[in-house]
């Protein structure tokens, strides 16, 4: 069986065999190895935190003396369709090796009301933050084992682990109280809804706007959900395994250098005015480099100093961190990078944060906001030098209406004769390290590995941006009115790829264009109004009257109509004739090949169906148990290598090996469209 094949019948075994995986990394890596990456490279490497560029969805935890930090680390097994999943406790100064404290468990996944509906799961993990007991000896996180989440301690010295507590309801949050021997622990109880769902299904649903049938055939309970708290006593652990020097008990923690009073999630907009208030700072920053929105800050317990980091640069493709020296009234610069700097955490005169490069997967280090510099504290993937990547250059350009965007482009790690380049563009945003594009399905350094350039595309800033609004609705409004912000999008592809061109290593015939949700309706936007590719792979699908106005159900269609969509009853055709596929389907003759979620499959039926009558090349797959973000270690490895091979058969004519798929391939390719036979 081919790799495809192994993976994805690895996905219906009823009970996983145990991963392979390595949960931290073992012994040192030659500098002499040396390969080009694959697929299953690429779905193997070591992660903590939400796979985004979130600042408080990474989770890293400080120890209360600052000398430590703990995290939980994972990585995917495809072949046992699971993950190896361990809780790491390491020291700061990166001198001491890795401690695990516990092991095992199951991926959490991340869980977020979608139009107040829920529990909406998203497919993405969950980032899991330890919490630290006041004296440093304990840690308490959530852990999940046969689909149940309780809350778990353990020691952190590795003396143990254990469960402390039970029952049939999920824990959702718990921080200590009492001087470490109490633990206040959040439930989130559906035992009541679920009794009353069962006796609504006896009855038959009422069909209301607690559905989202592309999702499922049965009600969501309505947010928020039923919670209670409970205080938890939590008993020590009859040995640890503490040193003198590492028992922080008995020595007093010194005083911190840096308050994180702040972290600002990404969609709020927080001016450097808002924070200072915050943090009871009545001066104004005149500097240029407060201006703009701020993703996090931290002030000095002295109140003399605040640090704060934002997007900066051209296109705001870096991130810089600040220092606001109020007892000398001037703002410097620290540090800067063209990659991530996330969930950073004071750790008495440091901050410890993540960090990502274009060619770096995530990794901890510790930086010092005084003089910007940085060292590392640990890397997960330390096996990552051994492969030989392809170099990745930053080009930027503007749209026609003056906006500037960028783009990583991608080139083949060693020289190739006999012309110029495939050229295949991800979406939607190119930040930190290059991995799939946004979804993570389209593995950008196997791809250059396997000879394509790949343009990793961020798109623009929206159009109703630049517009003070007072509501989401009227933002999404402006933003649609004659699809504004989609042909703003679709000039700054166009002029990405013309500025891609212009180098002269890429064959203009030979393009492709992948996507996931916003990244999906920037890809039917160009193969429905352009024809700049000749070939196509998406995850979600796709913008319809029907499919994005009933199948999304009552309070999906009302925040449509609500972002300035028409009526169902309507039947705008103008509005729907620049972006509806089923409407278009008799002219769109590029290949697309479908990697769909079961959660998600229904909302592309009528485009599906819609192209294949008008004998367009389609093809299209479902995955079972599913979101919108593919979770599985086996079907992701799946989706990265039919891609590679679909892209192969298109722009290369390298038919995939699999017998089965090559016979439907080629059928695809040979057959003509149902509009080029009446038009003979």
């Amino acid at each position: 069986m081919t790799g495809l094949l192994l993976a994805l019948a690895a996905s219906v075994i009823s009970a996983p065999a145990q991963p392979s995986c390595a949960d931290v990394p073992q012994g040192k890596v030659s500098a002499a190895v040396s390969r080009l990456m694959t697929p299953d490279d690429l779905a193997r490497l070591r992660d903590f935190g939400e796979p985004s560029d979130s600042q408080s969805d990474v989770g890293l935890s400080v120890s209360p003396d600052g000398g430590q930090v703990a995290f939980q680390i994972r990585q995917a097994d495809p072949v046992s369709n699971s993950y190896c999943l361990s809780m790491i406790v390491m020291p700061i100064d990166g001198h001491g090796e890795a401690r695990i404290v516990d092991r095992g468990g199951e991926l959490i996944l991340r869980q977020d009301p979608q139009w107040d509906l829920g529990p909406y799961p998203s497919g993405n993990a969950k980032a899991i933050k330890p919490a630290w007991s006041s004296d440093g000896r304990s840690l308490a996180y959530l852990k999940q084992v046969d689909g149940q989440v309780q809350a778990w301690v353990a020691d952190a010295g590795g003396g143990g682990s254990r469960a402390v507590t039970t029952g049939p309801a999920n824990v959702v949050a718990l921080k200590w109280v009492k001087d470490a021997r109490v633990i206040d622990v959040t439930f989130e109880d559906l035992t009541a809804l679920k009794q009353a769902d069962a006796q609504e299904a006896r009855r038959g649903y009422h069909l209301d706007d607690r559905f989202v049938p592309i999702t499922r055939d049965r009600p969501f309970f309505v947010a928020p959900l039923p919670q209670h708290k409970e205080a938890i006593p939590v008993s020590p652990f009859p040995t640890s395994s503490f040193t003198k020097s590492e028992d922080v008990g008995t020595a007093p923690t010194p005083p911190p250098h840096w308050l994180a009073f702040v972290i600002v999630d990404q969609g709020a907009a927080v001016s450097i005015e808002e924070l200072a208030r915050k943090a009871g700072i009545t001066r104004s920053c005149p500097d240029a480099a407060c201006s703009g929105r701020i993703l996090a800050a931290w002030q000095a317990a002295d109140r003399q100093s605040l640090l704060f980091l934002r997007r900066v640069g051209r296109a705001n493709g870096d991130m810089a961190l600040y220092q606001w020296r109020l007892d000398k009234g001037k703002v410097i610069e620290r540090f800067r990078t063209a990659g991530l700097l996330l969930g950073c955490e004071p750790a008495q005169d440091m901050l410890v944060c993540a960090q990502e490069e274009a060619t770096v997967p995530r990794r901890i280090i510790r930086l010092n906001p005084q003089t910007g510099a940085t060292s590392l504290v640990f890397d997960p993937n330390p096996e990552f030098k051994q492969f030989r990547l392809g170099p990745v250059r930053r080009l930027f350009w503007s749209n026609d209406r003056g906006i500037e965007t960028y783009g990583d482009l991608v080139l083949p790690p060693e020289s190739r004769k006999g012309g110029k380049l495939p050229l295949i563009v991800t979406t939607y945003r190119s930040r930190g390290f290059l991995r799939g594009g946004t979804g993570d399905e389209y593995p950008i350094q196997p791809l250059a590995a396997r000879g394509y350039a790949v343009l990793s595309f961020d798109e623009p800033r929206h159009i109703a941006s630049f517009v003070k609004t007072s509501s989401q609705a009227e933002y999404n409004a402006i933003n649609r009115k004659n699809w504004a912000n989609r042909r703003s999008i679709q000039s700054s592809l166009e002029a990405g790829i013309a500025t891609v061109e212009r180098l002269g290593l890429t064959d203009p015939t030979r393009r492709a264009i992948t996507g996931l949700s916003e990244g999906a309706s920037i890809l039917w936007f160009s193969l429905i109004n352009s024809n700049l590719f000749a070939a196509a792979s998406v995850s979600h699908c796709c913008e319809e009257p029907i499919s994005s106005m009933a199948l999304l159900g009552e309070r999906g269609a009302k925040g449509f109509e609500a972002g300035g969509y028409p009526l169902l009853s309507d039947n705008d055709q103008p509005f729907w004739a620049n972006m509806s596929v089923s409407r278009n389907a008799a002219k769109i003759s590029t290949p697309i090949l479908f990697n769909l979620a079961d959660a998600e499959y229904l909302h592309s039926l009528v485009s599906i169906r819609a192209l294949r009558f008008f004998g367009q090349p389609v093809d299209a797959y479902v995955f079972p148990d599913e979101q919108h973000i593919k979770w599985q270690a086996a079907h992701r490895l799946a989706v990265y290598e039919r891609n590679i091979a679909w892209f192969d058969f298109w722009l290369k004519g390298i038919v995939p090996g699999d017998a089965e798929t090559a016979k439907r391939w080629t059928l695809l390719r040979d057959r003509k469209p149902m509009a080029e036979n009446k038009a003979g």
